[in-house]
């Protein structure tokens, strides 16, 4: 069973913050429902994560590490920070060549005199041992040397991680093979070329069919220098084959595009749909960015109104009161000569009687 620890590392109960604004996050309780419905079956845990609340982190790792099955950690993105304590609970921690790891010490904000600093330090100095306890757990480091890690905030490519005995085995290191281009866009993608092998192995010659078909098949296009085929290429000797990827990269883009729009109007809220149509058509924004833009837009109205009412109040303090009466005079007078004056002044406000 797959589970995902996604975005921050956050406490249960933000998470359905999180969940309302589309957002990623993970928080114990949604790790713990997870493994609830595993039974006793081997896990599968995916980090992707830049780290978040250190105490939430050690509850989930406590959670994963008491686990009776096995527990895979596969880091696919990044473990910084609280995500890479979670990652040292697998019994077996695999990492992505292209993935980072970062460990540091624990941070935290505070105010008050010198004895809440020297509260704080301490604090802090005692958090840093139960990382490093995990680290240490993990890969048999001393806790002078981890500590010593955080204190430099350490970054970690997969090698240097299995280097220091944080991961036990780098993913895809007998297979994968690593292209870099600042022009990305004359490479043609893995499923383009799958489909091109398949096009040429249905229509070679039987008897060109062997163990390894591809590269025995003679086309006019495929010498021995085994020339890379780029989209142009692909588009004047296939263009059969071309429209159908085209075609078919169309329709994902359509889809992409409809889900992005049907998640601006989930997300929209009364009073935003101005946003939500400069979302949609103009700055092309994800639900995300639309919900973090909501939720600006309706900080600033607080902001605007409290202003407008302070400026209002300013001018009413101005208004000159009417002469006191003598003390003959009933309170019903006195109140309905305040509610005149103040009713003037309203009118005078609203461009009225003056």
């Amino acid at each position: 069973m797959k589970i995902n620890i996604k975005g921050p590392i956050i406490p249960s109960n933000h998470q359905w913050i999180y969940d309302w604004l589309g957002m990623e996050a993970t928080s114990p309780k949604r790790v713990s429902d997870e493994i609830a419905k595993a039974g006793k079956q081997d896990l599968e845990i995916e980090i992707n994560s830049g780290g978040g609340s250190v105490f939430d982190a050690s509850e989930i790792y406590t959670a994963l590490k008491s686990y009776p099955g096995n527990v895979t950690v596969k880091i696919v993105g990044i473990a910084a920070s609280a995500a890479s304590v979670i990652a040292m609970a697998g019994n077996k921690v695999m990492m992505s060549p292209t993935a980072q790891m970062m460990i540091h010490n624990a941070s935290t904000y505070m105010s008050g005199d010198y004895r809440d600093m020297d509260h704080a330090s301490n604090f802090l100095k005692n958090t840093n041992q139960t990382i490093a306890n995990a680290y240490s757990l993990k890969s048999g480091k001393p806790y002078e040397e981890l500590l010593s890690m955080m204190d430099d905030e350490t970054w970690l490519n997969a090698e240097q991680a299995k280097e220091q005995n944080l991961i036990d085995e780098i993913m895809f290191q007998d297979e994968i093979k690593f292209v870099a281009s600042a022009d990305e866009g004359g490479l043609l993608p893995q499923q383009v070329i799958d489909k091109i092998r398949n096009e040429f192995l249905a229509n070679a010659p039987q008897n060109q069919v062997d163990e390894n078909p591809v590269d025995n098949i003679d086309t006019n296009n495929q010498k021995e220098d085994k020339k890379i085929m780029n989209l142009e290429q692909l588009k004047n000797d296939y263009p059969e084959l071309y429209q159908q990827v085209k075609n078919e990269g169309y329709e994902a883009g359509v889809q992409a595009e409809n889900a992005r729009i049907k998640a601006i109007d989930e997300l929209g809220v009364a009073g935003s749909e101005e946003l939500a149509n400069q979302a949609k058509y103009e700055t092309m924004a994800t639900a995300e960015q639309f919900a973090v833009n909501i939720i600006k837009a309706q900080k600033q109205q607080g902001v605007n109104f409290l202003q407008n009412r302070n400026n209002d109040a300013q001018e009413l303090n101005q208004v000159k009161g009417a002469e006191a009466p003598e003390n003959n005079g009933s309170e019903e007078q006195k109140t309905k000569e305040a509610a005149a004056t103040i009713a003037n002044f309203i009118n005078q406000k609203r461009g009225g009687v003056k």
